[in-house]
C-alpha cells in the first residue's frame, strides 16, 4: 500500500483502522514530516520500520516504508541517490518463497529541481534493475498522470526503459474543481 501521507504523526490510529480487515504487507509513505528519532516511535501494530529517509535541512517530505512482522524484509541502502525536494527515496528487499522483490518508495517535491530528478532516478535505476528481477516503484512524483505534460512523457519513458509501468490511471485527488493523479505505483512484475 502506498499513501502520500502529508504528515504521519498523529494518523497512526487512522491508518490501522483502514487496514485491520485486511492488512497490507508493506506500508509505504511519502512526505511523512518526521525526523529519525520521530519515525522510530511511530506505533504500527505488526509493523516495522525498515527504511527511510529524512530531511535535515528543509521540513516536511520524507519517505519510509513499514514491513508486516509476518514477512521476511532488510532495507536497501539507497541514501547516496537521496537529494532533499529533488529526489527522496528508501527501498527494501521482500523475500517471498518464490523470488525476492524491491520495492521502492519515492517522493518528488514540487519546489525540486526536475531534470536532477530524472537523472538522479536513471542513476538509481540502472541499480536496482542489477539488483532485482522484480520491481515496485511507488511514490508521490507531484506530475499529474491526468495530463500529458513533457514531465510525464519524460517520466513514463524513463519507467519504460526499465520495463516499469504505471498502474494508477484513477483520480488521487480531488479538491474544488482540480481532478489529480500526482501519486503513482510502477511494477515490472509479469504475474
Amino acid at each position: 500500500m502506498h499513501q502520500n501521507i502529508r504528515g504521519l504523526k498523529g494518523k497512526t490510529e487512522e491508518i490501522m483502522n483502514n487496514i485491520v480487515t485486511n492488512p497490507s504487507h508493506v506500508l509505504c509513505f511519502t512526505d511523512h514530516h518526521l525526523e529519525s528519532h520521530q519515525l522510530d516511535c511511530v506505533p504500527l501494530q505488526s509493523y516495522s520500520l525498515m527504511a527511510n529517509f529524512c530531511r535535515t535541512t528543509y521540513r516536511y517530505g520524507g519517505v519510509c516504508i513499514y514491513v508486516h512482522a509476518s514477512l521476511q524484509a532488510s532495507s536497501l541502502e539507497i541514501l547516496k541517490y537521496c537529494t532533499q525536494k529533488d529526489l527522496e527515496v528508501c527501498s527494501v528487499r521482500l523475500y517471498l518463497p518464490t523470488c525476492t522483490i524491491g520495492i521502492v518508495t519515492l517522493y518528488r517535491s514540487p519546489s525540486g529541481n526536475f531534470n536532477h530528478f530524472i537523472q538522479e532516478l536513471e542513476i538509481l535505476l540502472i541499480f536496482l534493475s542489477s539488483n532485482f528481477k522484480e520491481l515496485i516503484v511507488c511514490g508521490d512524483f507531484n506530475i499529474n498522470f491526468r495530463e500529458d505534460t513533457t514531465y510525464k512523457r519524460i517520466l513514463n519513458s524513463l519507467m519504460a526503459t526499465f520495463g516499469l509501468y504505471p498502474t494508477v490511471d484513477f483520480p488521487m485527488r480531488i479538491y474544488n474543481n482540480s481532478i489529480s493523479t500526482i501519486d503513482n505505483i510502477f511494477i515490472n512484475l509479469t504475474n
